[in-house]
């Protein structure tokens, strides 16, 4: 673990960040915050989504539901010239936000596009105080856009989703690699079904098109998911991990297998690390100067197990939809269902893996 004495936290959210369901997630973060002599206060960053017309809004928004939903004083801060790259700025424009982050004790990144926020925050003085921040015992909150940004690998939703442009990825702000060694794809969103009719889970791209990514993913990377209502709070000072809200979190290998953690699970900050393939490898230096785009120009042959996996985790989800119920039967027949494609399905107290038997 390479959490360097830190003593906060970072919690990642899927979505709903600003919704009632994640409310008590927020109180629970704010009332575990280590005693300080100020009130505790929350600074939000709007780079996410600077370059909305509406921004003015979703920073009231944000201000407004921290204040009156989770009791905790917030302010919303920004960066000028928000037409140019963040690293192109000079020294003195990080004054204003750098002094607001040292000020408070929860630090939110929020919603937009993840793309706008590497490109707004990577290379700046902005991340190395954010990890400063947590090392010194803040929390920092990341949901959808940002959660994403905080990762290695970074999918860029909006231009393959909305845009049509290639399936390629961005390096991200590489949060976890900095303070954990670990190397992942963070996808928010990840069991959105907004879709109906075609599949908008794994960040609205589906997970047709995730599989295709993955497998430009850089050897060791591993892909993390968070549901949509759902949060992944890393502790360092208790040295513990815990899902909260609605869903679960997927630790997913490329080529090898997956693993779901459910609302409720906890473990400590070293099982959870075993999970991943070469978490002390070393990795990329965090904070790379601009986004640089990763093209899939070479695919490899779908693997076995991508080729069933989709009916493979829709199955899952069936069975456990099904053991919920207390439909056992049906469960069962799921199951067999299941065992009768190759897989090897394991039930584990924090979730369900699967692989394809050899």
């Amino acid at each position: 673990m390479r959490s360097d004495g830190a003593t906060g936290r970072i919690v990642l959210i899927g979505s709903g960040e600003i919704g009632p369901s994640m409310a008590p997630t927020h109180r629970a973060l704010v009332a575990s915050l280590p005693p300080r002599n100020a009130a505790p206060s929350l600074v939000a960053l709007d780079g996410s989504y600077d370059f909305q017309t509406n921004r003015a809004e979703m920073g009231e928004k944000i201000a407004v539901f921290f204040r009156s939903k989770v009791g905790v004083a917030t302010t919303v801060v920004g960066l000028p010239e928000t037409e140019r790259p963040g690293a192109d700025l000079a020294p003195s424009a990080f004054t204003t936000t750098l002094a607001a982050l040292d000020a408070a004790n929860l630090l939110f990144l929020g919603p937009g596009s993840p793309s706008r926020a590497i490109f707004r925050w990577a290379g700046t003085p902005i991340v190395d105080r954010l990890i400063a921040r947590i090392r010194a015992g803040a929390t920092l909150i990341t949901s959808s856009a940002a959660a994403a940004a905080s990762s290695e690998s970074t999918i860029p939703v909006y231009e393959i989703y909305k845009a049509g442009l290639p399936a390629h990825w961005l390096s991200g702000m590489n949060l976890l690699g900095t303070m954990l060694g670990l190397r992942v794809a963070i996808v928010p969103h990840w069991n959105n079904a907004e879709g109906a009719t075609h599949d908008t889970s794994r960040c609205f791209i589906g997970d047709v098109k995730l599989r295709e990514l993955e497998r430009s993913l850089p050897a060791g990377v591993a892909v993390l998911g968070i549901d949509e209502h759902t949060a992944l709070s890393i502790d360092f000072a208790t040295e513990s991990v815990a899902i909260h809200g609605k869903g679960a979190v997927t630790i997913r290998i490329p080529g090898s297998g997956e693993t779901a953690l459910h609302s409720g699970a906890s473990e400590s900050i070293a099982n959870f690390l075993a999970r991943f393939p070469n978490a002390d490898a070393p990795r990329p230096a965090a904070a790379p100067l601009s986004p640089e785009v990763v093209l899939d120009t070479a695919p490899a042959a779908p693997s076995a197990r991508d080729l069933i996996a989709p009916a493979v985790d829709r199955l899952i989800a069936l069975r456990a939809a099904a053991r919920a119920e207390k439909r056992y039967a049906d469960a069962d027949a799921i199951r067999d269902a299941i065992e009768a494609l190759g897989v090897e399905l394991v039930d584990q107290a924090d979730g369900v893996s699967w692989s394809v038997r050899s």
